[in-house]
């Protein structure tokens, strides 16, 4: 009954663990590293706006709101509590139990919220809704009959914007301090994502301009092991099952085999350019990220990494510092950044299609 998943939330993890499946061994038998400086490279500088800002902060007041029974009917905006059973055709589709849904929010179909308007506490509603294009083909435009039991009506009591809800729920005492604090903490979330982009831009062009000639197995399937881990997180985050985050077999060895291919490149640089990770390094790294991933001590964080795998990360991180630190780096906006990407798309387009022309006028000659 829900929407399908967005698997694109994968490309936000990537970057997150791709350092993270190192054998830190030499690759020179697998790995002519080739041209790696100077090269260029464009970085989306985006403008975080008025509407954006506030848009944060109303995403934080609904997060914050307070949710109270009510003994009447359900309208638009409450929250209600339901059981609920699916069938196609009679054959038993999807159901659930003890499921909140904002009526209003078309987490289900909008049609199927409808028919909990006017509901109360205690009712069993029949209903059959026509399913959307949202669904695959194996469902889009079906009838699906439900029976739902309402276990509760809940009133949603959005907290007001002002420097009390500040002093509660944020670390600033007043409105106008939040909505600074907010659009800098944006402006340094779109900063590292343009970043890391730019980054993974850049290892393209290495790996374009290097020969591979293969890769160990051990460092594949140790990549392979990090994937399906990360994937795992995923899954349960979005209350999926793991293949549908993962995709085909060939999605799967393709994204490993990028996470393999980026090890072996940052391997092969960090050697050459002789950057290495100092122990005061490696202390001040665990001291500045313990806390924000949620554990209450370095040595708390170091039980659940390996001073390996966060050596690694930090060896990563140091090697894109120094890749972007030598490229010519050109800021542009999403507007211009886009745009050239659909150009880019449409040349490539082109080119396949004249392609194709020259060989069937080719290939005509030749019956002639």
């Amino acid at each position: 009954m829900k929407k399908k998943v967005a698997t694109a939330a994968i490309a936000a993890m990537t970057m997150t663990f791709l350092a993270g499946c190192s054998s830190r061994g030499t690759y020179a038998k697998y790995l002519t590293l080739g041209e790696y400086k100077g090269l260029s490279v464009t970085k989306v500088k985006t403008e975080v706006t008025d509407d954006v800002v506030e848009a944060e902060i109303e995403s934080a007041l609904d997060e914050n709101a307070e949710y109270t029974d009510v003994d009447r009917a359900a309208k638009d905006g409450d929250q209600v509590n339901i059981d609920f059973d699916g069938s196609i055709d009679g054959e038993a589709w999807d159901s659930d139990t003890d499921y909140d849904l904002v009526i209003g929010s078309e987490d289900f179909q909008p049609e199927f919220e409808e028919h909990l308007i006017g509901a109360k506490a205690g009712d069993r509603l029949e209903f059959t809704i026509t399913l959307s294009d949202d669904y695959d083909d194996d469902y889009a435009g079906k009838d699906a009959d439900f029976k739902v039991t309402v276990n509760a009506v809940q009133e949603i009591n959005v907290p007001e914007l002002n420097d009390d809800y500040c002093k509660k729920y944020t670390d600033y005492d007043t409105v106008d301090e939040y909505r600074a604090g907010v659009r800098k903490e944006l402006e340094e979330y779109y900063d590292e994502t343009n970043t890391e982009t730019a980054q993974n831009d850049l290892l393209s062009q290495i790996l374009e301009n290097s020969k591979v000639s293969g890769y160990p197995q051990d460092l594949y399937d140790k990549c392979k092991e990090e994937y399906d881990a990360n994937n795992q997180i995923l899954a349960d985050m979005f209350g999926t099952d793991v293949s549908d985050i993962a995709g085909s077999e060939d999605d799967v060895k393709s994204a490993v085999e990028e996470m393999v291919y980026t090890e072996m490149l940052t391997t092969a640089i960090a050697e050459k350019e002789n950057i290495a990770v100092s122990d005061d390094e490696y202390t001040d790294y665990v001291n500045s990220v313990y806390e924000d991933s949620g554990y209450t001590s370095a040595e708390e964080y170091e039980e659940d990494y390996t001073k390996d795998e966060t050596l690694n990360t930090i060896l990563y991180n140091k090697v894109m510092d120094f890749l972007m630190q030598n490229a010519t780096v050109t800021e542009v906006s999403e507007d211009e950044y886009y745009e050239e990407d659909t150009e880019m798309d449409e040349e490539a387009y082109d080119t396949e299609e004249i392609t194709e022309n020259e060989t069937d006028a080719e290939d005509l000659e030749m019956t002639e």
